[in-house]
């Protein structure tokens, strides 16, 4: 009797899982964006190890759960694969190229983010859009004077920091004044 709704029990799984894949079938065909299509084809992927899984314990066949580890690993970079290829086309499709275009849209994203930033703590304190900008300007003031007030030396670059000597912009340790690394032996 137990073997029984045991057996019932793993034969309802599959029919369930069965109708699963068909749905998403019919997500991967349908799906209106293309990161919908890779995520219903890796939930296919899923759910057959899910069968294959299942279809190991109600056959008693140890060599299965071998097969689902190999087509887990097989899946997973069918779905590299599917990504690294739809984001070339989108990218083609934009004329942009990976690296410069990714590059200048997030500074073009960061710049808008700590403009909104400054709106948002500007309508909170109930400020206009001018008030904004005068808020905006202050931040930039604060930190040019920040920077200003850096203790260095009038004229030689040498920060209060003994050792330490700015140039161009970049700061660096004095020569004959950095640590050297220890020996290993």
């Amino acid at each position: 009797m137990l073997g029984h709704a045991y057996e019932m029990l793993l034969v309802g799984a599959m029919i369930v899982l069965a109708i699963l894949i068909i749905v998403s079938i019919g997500r991967s065909v349908l799906g209106p964006g293309i990161s919908d299509r890779v995520i219903a084809v890796n939930m296919i992927g899923t759910i057959i190890i899910m069968l294959i899984a299942i279809l190991s314990l109600f056959l008693d066949e140890g060599y299965l759960v071998d097969v689902c580890l190999i087509y887990a690993m097989i899946s997973f970079l069918g779905v590299v694969v599917l990504c690294k290829v739809y984001t070339g086309v989108y990218l083609q499709q934009k004329n942009m190229k990976a690296n410069l275009g990714a590059v200048e849209d997030n500074l073009r994203r960061q710049e808008e983010s700590v403009v909104s930033k400054d709106a948002g703590i500007a309508e909170t304190a109930g400020l206009s859009a001018e008030g904004a900008a005068e808020l905006s300007a202050e931040n930039a003031a604060a930190e040019a004077e920040t920077a200003a007030k850096r203790p260095e030396k009038a004229g030689s670059g040498i920060t209060a920091e003994a050792g330490w000597q700015t140039t161009g912009g970049t700061t660096a340790p004095l020569s004959g004044t950095a640590k050297q690394p220890k020996e290993v032996r």
